[in-house]
């Protein structure tokens, strides 16, 4: 009975020794995962914000099934805020938000916006075709162009945006996600 023992405990300890050894490591996306910094809440300065126009993963949102697809949608989104681009937009966006969102409008609501800084906190599973996003980013704008709540030409975003699998392809979607957003002055 002792000899049994020392063998399953030998195996089990072989086992996880093995395990160990062959785990594949997590592939590496560069400058796509952000690695939080110990600095200030806004390692951008004053001058030079929004920042970089970048889309990038914490390491939580990296780790998610559909990470680099939400970062992919994601980029997309902002580079058509960031070049006001409407036409990109809509192929960032779900059809209902198009047809919420006229040309004339988005062209007028995005005219004077830049939006940098931009890190996806946080990815969750709604529901098969359906993610919720956590995420922080910057604005500029003009005055006139923000909002009624907080009249300033940059302002920090912390936001969730829905994102819903339309057409094959993951979209940026109107969703009351969106309505709890939370926003500071730069």
């Amino acid at each position: 009975m002792p000899l049994v023992l020392v063998v399953v405990a030998a195996t089990a300890g072989v086992g996880v020794l093995a395990r160990e050894v062959y785990r594949r490591p997590a592939p590496a996306r560069g400058d796509q995962i952000a690695v939080p910094s110990s600095g200030s809440s806004s390692p951008v300065p004053r001058g030079d914000q929004p920042g970089s126009g970048a889309v990038q993963l914490s390491i939580d949102a990296s780790m998610h099934p559909d990470g680099t697809r939400v970062r992919e949608v994601l980029q997309r989104f902002f580079d058509s805020i960031n070049g006001h681009d409407y036409e990109l937009w809509t192929r960032a966006v779900t059809q209902r938000r198009v047809d919420e969102t006229p040309r004339s409008r988005w062209v007028s609501d995005y005219e004077s916006s830049r939006d940098g800084t931009i890190l996806v906190h946080r990815v969750e599973s709604v529901d098969p075709g359906r993610l919720r996003v956590l995420m922080t980013f910057t604005s500029t704008q003009d005055l006139a162009k923000a909002p009624a709540d907080l009249q300033a030409d940059c302002i920090h975003w912390r936001v969730v945006y829905p994102l819903q699998v339309e057409r094959g392809a993951l979209r940026v979607d109107l969703g009351t996600e969106g309505s709890t957003s939370q926003f500071t002055p730069c």
